[in-house]
C-alpha cells in the first residue's frame, strides 16, 4: 500500500490535508482540533491495484486513552464519512464534551487473515470475545540475544565466588548480572497497542482530588492493615510470585518460591478482594501445564478473559515460552509462537493495545560468563503469534533487571532495578505511541536505589512503590511518583509493614464515587535474609497522603 494517501477534510470549510504515514507504513495519522466538527471525511488516493484485495485500513479517534472508531477504508469502499449528528449518543463523553486541545485521527493497516490462521487464534481469541485492532503486517525476528536470569534469592556474600553449573547453566542464586553496554539511538517507529481504561471521568473527579490542596482536603497518613485471614487457608508464603487484578473483585496470583528455596506447588490462587478470602485453583492443560517458576509476569488480558504467563526461572532452567491461563475453564495452553523468544526473568510485561511488551530482565550466557542484564525492548503479539523487535528513541534506560514498569494512559513510568553490583534509583518514561525515551528531571527526592520493589498505577496518575532489595537489606518505605509533575514524594504510613522484597502490589478498582483514597493489596515477599512472608496486607492511600519532610 505504499502508492496509496490518505486524506482527510476535517469540517466542510476546510481543505483536504495528507494524514502522516509512519515509517513503517502500517499507520497513518492526522490530528483535529477539538471540539469535533459536524462531519470528518477520509479517502484515499492512488490506484485500485495498489490497494491489496487481503487489507484493510480501520480509522479510529484516540483521546487520552480513549478510543472510538469511524469506518473501515477497503478496496471497494475507499471514502468513509463521519458525522457527529450520527454519532453522538455513541460518542465517548469524554470526547463529546471536550473543547481544548487535539484528537488523534488514526488509521491502521490491517491483513484479513485466512481460514487457517484464523482457527489457530481462536484457540486464545474466542468468537465474539473480541475483534482483533493491532494485526501486524510485517513483523521482525527478535535479536538472538538468548539466554537467562538472576533472581533476588539469597543474600550475595562479599567475594565469594559463583559456583559453576553442568551444561552451562546456573541456579539464579542472587542478581549477578553485570552492565550491559547501552544500545545506539535508532530512528522513531510508532507503536500501536491499547490497555482498557478506568472510567475516564471518575478518574478526572479523583485526579482533581489529588491537586485540591484547600483547607477542606486535608492531607492523611496512609494505613497499612493486616487483612490476612487466620481461620481459613491461604497461599503458601514465597516471594517471585506474580499478582493481578482479573476483575472488580478477584485477583490472580501464580508461582513464586518460599522456605528452603523450594518453588510454590500451590501455585495457583484466587483473591476475593471484598471478602479478602483465598481460594486454590486447580488448573488443567490441554498438553501440559507450566512448569513452576519464578521471576516469570502474569498480565491479564480482560478483552480475551485469560492471562499470559511469560518467561521466569526454575532452578536451572530459564524459560521463554509463553502460557494463556482461561478464566473461564482454569486451563492452560502453550502458545505457539514465530519468531526468536527472548529468554527473561525479573524483566516486565506491559499489556499495550493487545500486545505484551517486555523491556529488562536477566539472561544467562554459557560458562564461564556471568549472567546479563537486558536494556531491549521486545513485543509479542497474541494475535500474530508473532515476536518482534521495535525501533526506539531517545535516552533509554541502562540494562536492569528487578525494576518496575508501570502504564500510565500512554506513558510507561521505568524506575529502579539494578544490574549487580549497581543499584539504581532513577526515572525513565517511554512514550508508547511514539516509542521515545525520555529521562524527566525530577521534582523532590527520588527513593534510594533498589530493586524487586512492588509498584501499581494509582489514581490521578501517580506510581506507588513499595519496599524493595538496595544490594544489601530489604527496605519498607513508600514513595508515589506524580507523572503530572515529575515528582516523587515520600509519604508516611501508619502501621508500616516490616521490611521486604520480591512482593507484590495491586491497586483494587473504585467501590464508590466518593471514594478519597486508593486501596493496594499486598503480598509476600522475603527479607532477602531467608525469612518469606504470607501475610495480605491492605494499604489505603488518601489523594492527599502525608509525606515525611526531609
Amino acid at each position: 500500500m505504499e502508492k496509496i494517501k490518505f486524506y482527510c477534510v476535517a469540517g466542510i470549510h476546510t481543505d483536504p490535508v495528507e494524514m502522516i504515514r509512519s515509517n513503517e507504513g502500517h499507520h497513518f495519522g492526522h490530528h483535529i482540533a477539538l471540539p469535533l466538527p459536524d462531519q470528518i471525511n477520509v479517502f484515499t488516493v492512488g490506484e485500485v491495484t495498489d490497494f491489496p484485495d487481503d487489507h484493510v485500513v480501520d480509522l479510529q479517534f484516540w483521546y487520552e486513552g480513549v478510543q472510538f472508531k469511524l469506518g473501515t477504508v477497503t478496496k471497494a469502499v475507499r471514502n468513509v464519512v463521519w458525522e457527529r449528528k450520527k454519532c453522538d449518543d455513541t460518542l465517548p463523553e469524554l470526547l463529546k464534551n471536550s473543547c481544548e486541545g487535539e484528537v488523534l485521527l488514526e488509521g491502521q493497516v490491517k491483513q484479513v487473515m485466512g481460514n487457517a490462521s484464523s482457527n489457530r487464534i481462536s484457540q486464545t481469541y474466542r468468537a465474539g470475545k473480541r475483534k482483533a485492532d493491532n494485526l501486524q503486517e510485517e513483523l521482525e525476528n527478535t535479536p538472538q540475544n538468548l539466554l537467562t536470569i538472576s533472581t533476588p534469592i539469597s543474600k550475595q556474600k562479599p567475594g565469594k565466588k559463583k559456583a559453576k553449573q553442568s551444561n552451562g547453566e546456573r541456579t539464579p542464586k542472587g542478581p549477578t548480572p553485570r552492565k550491559g553496554k547501552i544500545a545506539t539511538r535508532m530512528r522513531a517507529l510508532r507503536g500501536e497497542s491499547r490497555t482498557p481504561k478506568k472510567n475516564k471521568i471518575l478518574e478526572e473527579q479523583n485526579a482533581e482530588k489529588n491537586d485540591n490542596t484547600s483547607e477542606g482536603n486535608s492531607l492523611r497518613w496512609s494505613v497499612c492493615k493486616d487483612v490476612t485471614s487466620r481461620v481459613l487457608p491461604g497461599p503458601s508464603r514465597r516471594w517471585g510470585h506474580t499478582m493481578c487484578v482479573v476483575d472488580g473483585k478477584q485477583a490472580v496470583l501464580i508461582g513464586g518460591q518460599g522456605d528452603k528455596h523450594q518453588l510454590s506447588k500451590d501455585s495457583v490462587w484466587s483473591l476475593n478482594t471484598e471478602t479478602r478470602r483465598w481460594k486454590p485453583i486447580k488448573t488443567e492443560a490441554e498438553c501440559q501445564n507450566p512448569e513452576l517458576r519464578m521471576g516469570h509476569t502474569a498480565t491479564f488480558d480482560p478483552m480475551v478473559r485469560c492471562i499470559y504467563v511469560y518467561g521466569g526461572s526454575k532452578n536451572l532452567k530459564w524459560f521463554r515460552d509463553i502460557y494463556t491461563l482461561d478464566l473461564d475453564n482454569w486451563k492452560w495452553q502453550l502458545m505457539k509462537v514465530n519468531g526468536k523468544a527472548p529468554t527473561r526473568a525479573y524483566h516486565t510485561t506491559t499489556l499495550y493495545r493487545h500486545e505484551l511488551w517486555i523491556f529488562g530482565g536477566v539472561y544467562p550466557r554459557p560458562n564461564p560468563q556471568p549472567d546479563g542484564c537486558s536494556d531491549e525492548l521486545h513485543i509479542f503479539s497474541p494475535v500474530m503469534e508473532n515476536w518482534y523487535s521495535p525501533i526506539v528513541t531517545g535516552d533509554k534506560p541502562l540494562a536492569r533487571s528487578g525494576h518496575s514498569a508501570t502504564l500510565i494512559g500512554d506513558q510507561l513510568v521505568v524506575f529502579g532495578g539494578w544490574d549487580a553490583p549497581v543499584c539504581y534509583s532513577d526515572t525513565f518514561i517511554l512514550d508508547m505511541t511514539l516509542l521515545d525515551w525520555s529521562q524527566p528531571k525530577i521534582v523532590g527526592k527520588a527513593p534510594k536505589p533498589r530493586s524487586w520493589h512492588a509498584s501499581c498505577a494509582l489514581s490521578g496518575q501517580r506510581v506507588l512503590i513499595h519496599g524493595g532489595y538496595d544490594g544489601d537489606l530489604a527496605l519498607d518505605d513508600t514513595h508515589i511518583f506524580n507523572l503530572r509533575d515529575k515528582s516523587w514524594t515520600h509519604i508516611k504510613v501508619d502501621s508500616l509493614p516490616s521490611p521486604r522484597t520480591g512482593h507484590v502490589a495491586v491497586c483494587l478498582p473504585y467501590c464508590h464515587d466518593n471514594q478519597e483514597q486508593d486501596e493496594v493489596m499486598v503480598f509476600g515477599g522475603g527479607d532477602n535474609d531467608g525469612a518469606f512472608f504470607t501475610e495480605l496486607l491492605s494499604l489505603a492511600i488518601p489523594f492527599l497522603p502525608l509525606a515525611h519532610t526531609s
